[in-house]
């Protein structure tokens, strides 16, 4: 077991072999506890201020799948806010005490995107949260200094501040956290196998935020109830649990299995999207993973989840602009000032697909786009702004792809008209356009008792890709009239249909299967868009499968003599027949 010493050398020692920059972002490793800057890890962190610690990273020594990390975002409670917040004011000044009103609320409001990826609560209900947290007398101490409420850390040793596994301190020192941290409540027992801070597991939630006092080994007890609403941890197999079992309480993985879209979600915002996930009951590794003791208190890797696909084609709920408001239908939206978009639950990549719209209300001074757009399209501004996009304007009927307008029809649209949008792929897309990619190799994040997969947005990489098809087009319809092909030779890609809105007009979309005019003079046969739902199952379920079988074959290492030993004496037959068991499996329920 290393010392003291060797642990603070260890602290202080990132992979460039640099001391620590409390101005910089730096995290840190919840094993071996040293501090890693966030330009020297190799694993996507997303947008990051300094003394976070609400996530779960394992350096390139102490991850399980050496020499690849594991970085794992959780969404920060208001504690871990504050604790945040005050670190960076202590650190960018040589006070101790900052308002609370002056100086932490516009902090939050103006770094709340970096702080957090939670959609940001109404002001009364985020100062009153914020005002509950830093009532922790734990964690913060309160002055009244001329007449207002000033607030400072009470551990005001920076260089401490970081997420923690209580497991690990526990085994370090099994006496640390009684003897050392004098907030130790007495109410609950520090040691108790439930930890503060988890990765992202079969059940994790809880405050991360680790305040040495007299030693790194000091840690910060909460509350009993805090430990019985926060704290969680994947339970060894013969492991007891310390809470009983109240009758009709449901499994925490349970919780973690969403019927439907959750009620509250993360926007896909700042060039990052996220996917909701489930549990996949295909995956060859998930009974293994469920019955050993090796992955306790570690992150669950993404290759045991998969996509959660709704079955029927609606307009997005976190696939838009945080401005438009959806009805509960989902397939009624109205815009709220400048143009802002939202992107249909499905994409097509090949073949004819056909929706409608109707302009329920278009008030004067307020204007739409409507059209085609692909994955990486900018939400904030209108369809067509970019490469990604193809829209028709309401106001004189101009076209637009990549923010260039072109005359298309004698006049625009208004309110009570019926817009048809086709589109025209070719059939013979490239199989990595058509399946979609490998979700299970993105990090896994939790927001409200849900997982999501986090996806960083590579706009250049997406531009360089892009390649014309032939021919590709898109076709526009008013009230059942052709106005003519508007596009040719688009771009291949994954298209959903798309709609920006300009201040507050109304718009209603209608993915089929019934239409008000059908495009009788399609060049080729079409489809409503509805019906993309059942093609997404099948191509997530090939892609899941593909990954599976490739995942499996990486695991031979042919370099190793052991590993080639005992692969030459392994039973063809039975090898034959475990993988088509897992081939054979349903390919969705």
């Amino acid at each position: 077991m290393p010392n003291d010493i060797e642990m603070t050398n260890k602290l202080s020692t990132c992979y460039c072999g640099g001391e620590r920059e409390l101005s910089r972002v730096e995290i840190q490793c919840c094993l071996c506890l040293r501090f890693c800057h966030q330009d020297c890890v190799s694993v996507t962190t997303g947008p990051m201020l300094p003394f976070m610690t609400n996530y779960h990273f394992l350096c390139k020594e102490c991850s399980p799948n050496k020499p690849e990390e594991q970085f794992v975002k959780k969404t920060a409670t208001f504690n871990q806010l504050c604790t945040t917040i005050l670190a960076n004011l202590t650190q960018q000044s040589s006070q101790t005490f900052f308002s609370r009103d002056r100086e932490i609320l516009p902090f939050i409001d103006e770094k709340w995107d970096l702080l957090t990826f939670s959609q940001k609560k109404n002001k009364p209900t985020l100062h009153a949260s914020v005002y509950k947290a830093l009532g922790r007398e734990d964690l913060f101490v309160s002055s009244e200094i001329g007449g207002e409420i000033m607030i400072a850390l009470r551990e005001q040793c920076l260089d401490k501040i970081g997420p923690m596994n209580e497991k690990i301190f526990e085994i370090m020192n099994q006496n640390a956290c009684r003897d050392q941290s004098p907030y130790i409540s007495n109410a609950i027992n520090p040691l108790i196998p439930s930890s503060n801070i988890t990765p992202l597991q079969t059940s994790q939630s809880g405050n991360g935020t680790f305040h040495g006092s007299s030693s790194a080994n000091s840690v910060t007890s909460l509350s009993n109830s805090e430990v019985t609403r926060r704290t969680s941890k994947r339970k060894l197999a013969n492991e007891n649990s310390m809470n009983t079992k109240r009758r009709g309480d449901v499994p925490r993985l349970e919780r973690l299995i969403p019927k439907s879209y959750p009620a509250e979600y993360p926007f896909n915002k700042e060039g990052y999207r996220y996917h909701l996930a489930e549990p996949d009951p295909h995956s060859p590794f998930r009974q293994k993973f469920d019955e050993t003791e090796v992955w306790a208190g570690k992150p669950i890797p993404g290759h045991l989840y998969r996509t959660f696909l709704e079955n029927e084609c609606l307009l997005s709920l976190n696939d838009r602009a945080q401005q438009l408001k959806l009805n509960d239908d989902r397939l009624t939206v109205t815009g709220d000032k400048g143009y802002c978009s939202v992107r249909s639950t499905h994409s097509v990549s090949h073949g004819a697909w056909y929706y409608e719209v109707t302009i329920t209300s278009m008030p004067p001074n307020t204007a739409t786009r409507i059209g085609w757009a692909q994955l990486l399209a900018n939400l904030q501004t209108p369809i067509g702004t970019d490469k990604f996009g193809y829209s028709w304007r309401s106001r004189k009927g101009t076209i637009f792809h990549e923010a260039c307008g072109l005359h298309y029809s004698n006049e625009g649209y208004r309110e009570n008209d019926v817009l048809g949008f086709l589109i025209v792929l070719p059939e013979t897309t490239p199989p990595d356009v058509i399946l979609p990619r490998k979700y299970k190799k993105l990090p896994l994040v939790k927001f409200k008792n849900y997982i999501y997969f986090e996806e960083r947005d590579d706009l250049r990489t997406g531009e360089t890709n892009l390649k014309p098809t032939n021919g590709g087009k898109i076709i526009f319809y008013k009230n059942g009239v052709n106005q003519g092909v508007a596009f040719t030779n688009i771009c291949e890609g994954n298209y959903c249909a798309a709609i920006s809105i300009y201040y507050g007009a109304t718009v209603s979309a209608n993915f089929g299967p019934t239409f008000v005019h059908t495009p009788t003079d399609s060049p080729v046969p079409w489809k409503p868009l509805t019906e993309s739902a059942a093609e997404t199952y099948c191509t997530h379920a090939l892609n899941d499968l593909l990954f599976h079988i490739s995942h499996d074959e990486q695991n031979i290492d042919s370099n190793d003599s052991t590993t080639i030993g005992k692969n030459s004496g392994r039973n063809a037959k039975g090898d034959r027949s475990r993988r088509l068991t897992t081939l054979s499996a349903p390919l969705f329920e």
